[in-house]
């Protein structure tokens, strides 16, 4: 497959003054053309399994994509921040699919990714400690810099973004997609004939691409400059399912060698998804804090093995069988995942 052009989703920021306004529709059929284009791409490899199965991550490797960026000055060539010797800086895809009976289906999934998306990043984001709305002195919407506490000995972060978001209407006229990888590069779907009285599934995309003010914004501390592009998309599949993807591409900025981050995407990418789900479960129920089978929960480490199952028991919705006595051999994971009531004596 030849490589494909990006016009918006790469490294090289666009001036806050040419952010597109909200109802500019050659814009954002654009953006969901080429975000749809990115994800579906059949070069998408290295696969690897996270969390016991329930997130697979994917690399699209250099020469795949090339830039041509849309904003005035961008620099085209191989390089998504349009310098030499960054052509090695990659996209990387992670790829979740869920039982909308057990995760929440489509309305839920846009009320938690889709709206308000930035805002709510920093309910399940622990080291986003700030957003700052940098467009409004400019009759700019949805631009944003966000502050990044990291850990200590490494200097904290910043990112500077536009958010859109698109519910594309070329999803009315596609048909569910086959369940035959958790890859995004399965073809494309064919017209659906309308039956089910809306065309066909739903799917939203939101994005997030890069800015720059034309003063920068007191940050209170020193932060380090990173920048970052990132297309998620949320859609209905066959059988009652819904497929989250994410892809994302950035560099952390300061002085961290482009090999060492590139080697740390596929896990940030992944450790994202259980951490995501638990605060879903909280906020926009049902949601899922952890797969049925307790095989995960937010913070548990990243493994490409999958866990042994857990036993379920009859005990498990009454640990301890009230004031009875525990039957041996009875011990489950569950038990200790579930609230216990205390008795007052």
């Amino acid at each position: 497959m030849p490589p494909i052009t990006l016009r918006y989703l790469t490294l090289q920021p666009t001036p806050l003054a040419d952010v597109p306004d909200p109802d500019d529709a050659d814009f954002e059929r654009s953006l969901a053309e080429e975000g749809s284009q990115l994800l579906s791409h059949d070069s998408w490899g290295e696969r690897k399994s996270w969390h016991g199965g329930v997130v697979d991550t994917f690399t699209l490797p250099q020469g795949a994509v090339t830039y041509d960026p849309a904003t005035k000055g961008g620099r085209s060539g191989p390089s998504p921040t349009g310098e030499n010797g960054e052509e090695g800086i990659l996209w990387h895809k992670r790829v979740s699919r869920f039982k909308a009976s057990e995760h929440g289906g489509y309305d839920v999934w846009f009320d938690a990714i889709g709206k308000n998306h930035i805002e709510q990043e920093q309910e399940y984001v622990d080291n986003l400690v700030d957003v700052v709305d940098v467009g409004k002195s400019e009759g700019k919407k949805a631009c944003y810099l966000k502050l990044y506490k990291l850990p200590f000995g490494a200097t904290d972060r910043s990112f500077m973004c536009h958010a859109v978001l698109i519910s594309p209407d070329s999803s009315s006229t596609q048909k569910p997609e086959k369940q035959d990888d958790k890859s995004a590069s399965s073809k494309k779907a064919a017209p659906d004939s309308g039956k089910d009285g809306n065309g066909g599934p739903r799917e939203f995309l939101v994005f997030s691409l890069p800015i720059t003010t034309p003063t920068e914004p007191k940050e209170g501390k020193k932060y380090v400059r990173g920048t970052q592009a990132t297309v998620e998309r949320v859609r209905e599949l066959e059988g009652g399912e819904i497929e989250w993807t994410c892809a994302s591409v950035s560099t952390p900025g300061g002085n961290i060698p482009v090999r060492l981050s590139e080697s740390k995407m596929a896990q940030s990418l992944a450790d994202a998804v259980p951490t995501i789900l638990t605060w879903m479960a909280k906020s926009h129920p049902p949601g899922a804090s952890h797969i049925k089978t307790g095989t995960y929960t937010a913070d548990s480490p990243a493994t490409a093995q999958r866990p042994a199952n857990v036993r379920h028991t009859a005990q498990g919705q009454n640990p301890g069988g009230g004031m009875g006595v525990m039957a041996p051999g009875r011990f489950t994971l569950e038990m200790f995942q579930k609230e216990v009531p205390l008795r007052d004596f």
